[in-house]
């Protein structure tokens, strides 16, 4: 009997945690979407970064001005960034009365830099991940295959010893660990923390840092952003490389117009669907447990 009720209970809070967390999403859409204004001041703010990015990859250094312009380009990408970031925390946080796009403005305008702040050390951390994982890859391509030096194939062979090569778990490993934390604990943290310095300021967000990163990895924060991810980095990324072939030239100028579209709009309205939701998760109460009434 005890079994069965506590798997009663189990079931039961699994189904109250997605009740909760889909509730979560579809009021942030309904909430984003009211917030036309602040949406579409974001949605500026994200085509001036866009556009950053697309010249400062494009100029060449070739002449002092095009020096000069790659350094200023270099320098206005991030603050354009975390500029974003903090309209999307600021607009469409926990509020429930719409934010007005001048107010947004000029109070993202003041504080980016606090949001620029609390993530440095999410930078220092990503890039010492990336080094660390670096190092080891190239320590795992630098070790040579012993029995294939000692033993060389003969060419006939060698197509069927490549078809039944084993799996390179190391690397796998490898992969998944660089694909889960770049993509998921990292930005995870990152946006905790931005809503955190856009609530509560940035001296109570680094007081607050050790529960705020307990909440980011909370089952219901981690659900949240994995269905988020999906929209504003799975689908997009399919728009965007898996092309279908096509005749006709100005067709495929026309599709390849709806699909860069698509997948603007699906990556930003993704990610700030994806930060509201969680920042309504985070401002409703957490359940109280039986022993602690």
């Amino acid at each position: 009997m005890q079994n069965r009720e506590r798997s009663a209970r189990g079931s039961a809070n699994e189904d109250n945690m997605l009740t909760e967390t889909f509730s979560s999403i579809a009021t942030a859409v309904r909430r984003v979407f009211a917030n036309w204004p602040a949406l579409l001041l974001v949605a500026i703010v994200y085509v001036a970064l866009l556009v950053t990015l697309y010249f400062f990859v494009a100029v060449r250094e070739a002449s002092i001005a095009q020096v000069t312009l790659t350094f200023a380009l270099a320098l206005a990408a991030p603050i354009l960034f975390f500029l974003l970031q903090t309209m999307i925390a600021n607009g469409f946080s926990d509020s429930v009365q719409p934010v007005n796009a001048g107010l947004l403005a000029k109070r993202s305008l003041t504080n980016f830099w606090k949001v620029m702040v609390i993530t440095l050390p999410v930078i220092a951390l990503a890039i010492l991940l990336i080094y660390l994982l670096a190092k080891y890859q190239s320590q795992l391509a630098a070790v040579p295959d012993s029995a294939r030096q000692l033993h060389p194939l003969p060419a006939s062979s060698r197509t069927h010893e490549t078809a039944r090569a084993p799996i390179n778990w190391k690397g796998t490993a490898l992969s998944t660990v660089r694909y889960l934390a770049l993509g998921l604990v990292l930005p995870l943290a990152a946006i905790h923390l931005w809503l955190a310095t856009a609530r509560d300021g940035l001296i109570a967000a680094i007081k607050r840092t050790g529960q705020l990163l307990a909440r980011a990895f909370a089952p219901q924060s981690v659900l949240i952003y994995a269905v988020g991810f999906l929209i504003f980095a799975v689908v997009p990324y399919f728009l965007l490389f898996r092309t279908t072939p096509n005749k006709h030239a100005w067709l495929d100028l026309i599709l390849l117009g709806i699909r860069v579209a698509l997948v603007f709009a699906l990556t930003l309205l993704g990610w700030v669907i994806t930060v509201k939701a969680i920042a309504l998760l985070d401002k409703s109460p957490e359940p109280v447990s039986k022993e602690a009434a």
